[in-house]
């Protein structure tokens, strides 16, 4: 948008004398037809500028007239910027108690006081027509030039103050849209301060008043001459830079935008934004510690002639890192409904085949190829049952809490997802050590601290390629190089490895900082680093770098071991329990259904199996002691497992009820147990877990009745 000139309609002049020559010489000073006295006020000096747009006078010859037209003005919406009353205009009231009047109908007016005697006393009149920086006085005979500079500068004050009033009053109301609006509030501001600079001779308090305006303000301003230099700048700005505004001003501007080791790197930018048109931008600033709306404004004199530009810069810093909060929220949500969404299907596919699998190992003679092939698939299946859950855990769709968790486990499997994001100019080397490796922690957040210090290594190295290692060991007291780290026991030693080319020494202590970045924008955001700083700080670890330029980096994170959580569960080879009573088996999969029956009937119990989940409540409801449990899938048509539950139970309340599931987002362990399931089971499940299951809620079931 180019810039403008702004006209403004004549000002309103009031002028009340019982003397018609004094108003003719009025109308002749100020609203003349033809301007007889341009260029003979000024003797030998610059010709004064012709009022611009110009005054529209209103004549009276008595002070009631005076005020019966201020009043007429302000029902109008077309108030009086300045009104000259003469003291004495017989036979009416004189020109102060008309002032009086005015000045309590306009509190805005500019009000002249003429008067050819001298014994008025200024306090006295100052005291009956207050404030007094809005009242002045002038005695007869007066200069034509007198009067116009009176009338022109009175105009500018009453201009200038209803100008930041509006203007004030517009920055306190549109805050919250100062995105949108900052802009125009700029030009307004920058019309404020030309007009100001003009009248700052005459209107001292109302100069003080803006200056105060302009310091108050919490966005940085800066206001840059055609020189390139700072000219002036606010408090917020000269805060931010730490120095007080006498030793900014008259620096190049690129000491404001430019870190000390890249100049002209954002002056560059900017400055391109003064080429007197009015620009918005969001850019980052290192010299300024974060992310900015800036707004370029153009700055001229009264003559349209540009003296500099001024900078407004809003920190959106907390905004950039909401906005991309919700992306990373938006993105993880997009993976956890694609998560979701396939993993009951996936879990009943790898069902089927752990279900026949586990049936095929128990007919094979024990160390034969059948049963070493079946071996193999069965620990592949698990791997893929644990990858999914692993998928739904890093989605957030299984939230856990912290708990004693395996690093070096968790580790491997992260190393497997980061593989398939980083190139192939890229080898990755594992390096997990024996010893304890149990910490108390979620497992998301140690997986999201792995996924960020790896993610910054193959950053470092995707132009040259590398070599990236992730370590891991258990470390002994006291061997925690960090200066006044508080691990005093045992603790996990995790490291992350690139051959990239180094951090400098002078950015080291400034990359865990939000937002500090060496990356060109749109490569990165800044918050990785921080991020993986903070969740170590939560779990009271600590979080050091290593680095040598052209030699790659080392980021050790330390993190006190748990108390040992006990032997890892064994596989048992042995045979699972065997059992006695009548189940009933629901799964609307009709070969999942079969599988149940076919396991649960070589564990020794009688079963019946049915896809039909309404089928499977009209049984019980036809016979509730029919069966002695009832085991059912969750998502099944027609009827969840959740309804049939509840149905069965409303038949018989003793009847024991084991849940299966392959995902849900609304059933879980208690939600299932608040409605009377005895427990709730992951698909795909191991043929002697469910056999376990089996017999706890049998042997439960049957505890409820002997207390009974």
């Amino acid at each position: 948008m180019t810039g403008t000139t702004t006209t403004h309609a004549p000002m309103r002049l009031l002028v009340a004398d019982d003397e018609p020559r004094i108003l003719d010489l009025f109308t002749e000073i100020l609203a003349p037809e033809d301007d007889l006295l341009d260029g003979l006020d000024g003797l030998g000096g610059a010709v004064a500028p012709k009022p611009e747009p110009g005054f529209e006078l209103t004549l009276c010859r008595q002070g009631e007239e005076a005020v019966a037209a201020v009043a007429a003005a302000i029902r109008e919406r077309r108030p009086y910027a300045a009104a000259f009353l003469d003291v004495r205009m017989p036979p009416g009231r004189g020109g102060l108690s008309a002032a009086e009047e005015i000045r309590a109908m306009d509190p805005w007016v500019q009000i002249v006081v003429v008067t050819a005697f001298t014994d008025l006393d200024p306090a006295a009149i100052a005291e009956r027509v207050p404030p007094a920086d809005k009242l002045l006085y002038i005695q007869k005979p007066f200069h034509p030039q007198e009067i116009r500079q009176f009338a022109t500068s009175l105009c500018a004050k009453w201009r200038a103050e209803r100008d930041f009033t509006a203007l004030k009053s517009r920055l306190e109301t549109l805050v919250s849209e100062r995105t949108a609006a900052l802009a125009s509030a700029n030009r307004k501001l920058t019309r404020e301060i030309e007009e100001r600079e003009r009248v700052t001779g005459l209107i001292v308090s109302a100069k003080r008043e803006w200056e105060g305006t302009f310091d108050s303000v919490q966005d940085m301003v800066v206001v840059i001459d055609r020189e390139r230099k700072v000219r002036r700048l606010n408090l917020a700005m000269a805060h931010r830079l730490g120095l007080p505004p006498r030793d900014v001003v008259g620096r190049e501007c690129s000491f404001l935008f430019d870190a000390p080791e890249r100049p002209g790197e954002r002056s560059g930018e900017l400055l391109a934004m003064t080429d007197g048109r009015y620009h918005s931008k969001e850019i980052s600033i290192p010299r300024l510690r974060g992310e900015f709306l800036v707004t370029a404004s153009p700055l001229t004199q009264a003559d349209d002639v540009p003296i500099g530009t001024v900078f407004v810069a809003h920190d959106v810093t907390e905004r950039k890192n909401l906005e991309q909060r919700l992306r990373q929220s938006q993105k993880m949500e997009a993976i956890g409904t694609l998560a979701g969404g396939i993993a009951h299907d996936f879990n009943n596919i790898l069902g089927i085949i752990m279900g026949f699998a586990e049936m095929i190992e128990g007919d094979a003679e024990p160390d034969s190829p059948l049963a070493r092939r079946v071996g193999h698939i069965l620990s592949a299946c698990r791997r893929a049952r644990d990858l999914v859950l692993q998928i739904l855990s890093f989605s957030r769709q299984n939230e856990p809490g912290a708990s004693s968790l395996r690093v070096g486990p968790l580790v491997k499997e992260t190393l497997k997802l980061i593989r398939a994001t980083v190139p192939n100019s890229i080898a990755i080397k594992e390096d997990i050590r024996p010893g304890r490796d149990a910490v108390l922690a979620e497992p998301t957040q140690i997986q999201q601290i792995l996924m960020n210090l790896c993610t910054n290594a193959a950053q470092a190295m995707r132009a040259t390629g590398g070599l990236l290692e992730v370590g891991l060991e258990e470390a002994p007291a006291g061997a925690c190089p960090v200066r006044g780290n508080a691990l005093s026991g045992d603790h996990l030693h995790l490291w992350v490895r690139d051959t990239g080319p180094g951090i400098p020494a002078d950015i080291q202590e400034r990359i865990f900082d939000p937002f500090f970045t060496t990356k060109k924008p749109g490569e990165g955001t800044g918050m990785g680093l921080s991020v993986a700083h903070g969740v170590v700080r939560k779990y009271h670890g600590d979080i050091k770098v290593r680095s040598v330029p052209g030699a790659g980096a080392t980021f050790d994170v330390y993190l006190p071991l748990a108390a040992d959580a006990g032997e890892m569960a064994a596989d048992q080879d042995h045979a699972p329990p065997m059992g006695r009573g009548r189940v009933l088996f629901v799964d609307d999969e009709e070969a999942l259904a079969d599988i149940g029956r076919e396991l649960l009937e070589s564990l020794g119990y009688d079963v019946r199996s049915e896809t039909d989940p309404r089928l499977a409540l009209d049984l019980i409801r036809a016979v509730p002691g029919a069966f002695d449990l009832l085991v059912t899938d969750q998502n099944m048509p027609g009827l969840t497992g959740a309804d049939l539950a509840k149905a069965a139970l409303a038949v018989r309340p003793d009847l024991p009820v084991l849940m299966l599931t392959g995902f849900s987002e609304t059933m879980s362990k208690e939600t299932a147990r608040a409605i009377g399931i005895r427990d709730l089971l992951l698909k795909p499940i191991l043929r002697r877990d469910l056999a376990a299951a089996i017999e706890a809620a049998l042997r439960g079931g049957q505890e409820c009745e002997r207390g009974e």
